[in-house]
C-alpha cells in the first residue's frame, strides 16, 4: 500500500481528515472483540511509527513527513472518531472445535450440542462463509489419516447441506495429522486432535 501508511495488521481503524489544503491521515489501532489488535506500522518518506498495543495512535500530515509520535487515544476520541464505522463492521468470526470418536467420523456426545451451534450461528448470522477443516490424532498411518480428516470435514459438511446451507458458501480442507490441537508424540491416540474446525463468517 503506497502512501502514508505502507503497512497495517490487525484491526486498525484508519481515518483521512482534512485540515486546511492538507490532509491529515489518523491511524489508531483497535482491538477486536477478543482483545487481540495486531500490529499497524505507519510508514511514509519521513520516518516510520509502530502501534503494537490497543489505542495507540499517530498521524500523518503528508508523504514526506515523519508520523507523529505515538500517543494513546482516549475511548471517547475513539469512538467520536470511529464509532460510525465500528457499527456497521461484521461481526467477527465464531470458531467451533467438533470432536470425534477414534478411527471414526462419529461426533462424540458432546459435540453433537456444539454442531447445533453450529447451524444455529450460520443460520443467525446468514453466514456468507463457513470454513470446515478435518484433522486427526498421529496414531495410524498418515494415508489412513488424511483419509479420515478429509471424511471427518466432509461429514460435517453434509451435516450442513441437510440444515439448508448453501453448498457455495462452504469451504472444506483436511490437515490429517498435521497441526494439532495438542502436541502428542508420533503414535499417540489423543483424542482433542480427533476434530474439526469450523469458523463461521
Amino acid at each position: 500500500m503506497n502512501g502514508p501508511v505502507s503497512a497495517l495488521a490487525g484491526m486498525a481503524m484508519l481515518l483521512l481528515l482534512i485540515t486546511g489544503c492538507a490532509p491529515r491521515h489518523t491511524v489508531v489501532l483497535i482491538a477486536d472483540p477478543d482483545g487481540h489488535a495486531g500490529q499497524a506500522e505507519v510508514r511514509t518518506a519521513g520516518g516510520k511509527q509502530l502501534l503494537d498495543k490497543p489505542g495507540e495512535m499517530t498521524t500523518v500530515s503528508g508523504p514526506a513527513a515523519a508520523p507523529a509520535p505515538v500517543s494513546v487515544a482516549s475511548p471517547d476520541f475513539i469512538a467520536a472518531t470511529f464509532g460510525d464505522a465500528m457499527a456497521i463492521m461484521p461481526p467477527p468470526p465464531e470458531k467451533f472445535i467438533l470432536f470425534f470418536e477414534t478411527g471414526t467420523t462419529a461426533l462424540v456426545t458432546e459435540s453433537r450440542a456444539t454442531m447445533a451451534a453450529v447451524v444455529e450461528a450460520v443460520k443467525r448470522r446468514g453466514a456468507i462463509s463457513i470454513s470446515v477443516s478435518g484433522h486427526a490424532d498421529a496414531s495410524g498411518s498418515q494415508q489412513l489419516n488424511e483419509k479420515l480428516s478429509y471424511d471427518r470435514a466432509q461429514s460435517i459438511r453434509d451435516q450442513l447441506l441437510q440444515q439448508g446451507v448453501d453448498a457455495e458458501r462452504i469451504s472444506v480442507s483436511s490437515h490429517g495429522k498435521g497441526n494439532p490441537l495438542v502436541p502428542a508424540t508420533e503414535g499417540v491416540a489423543e483424542p482433542r486432535n480427533r476434530r474439526v474446525e469450523v469458523i463461521v463468517r
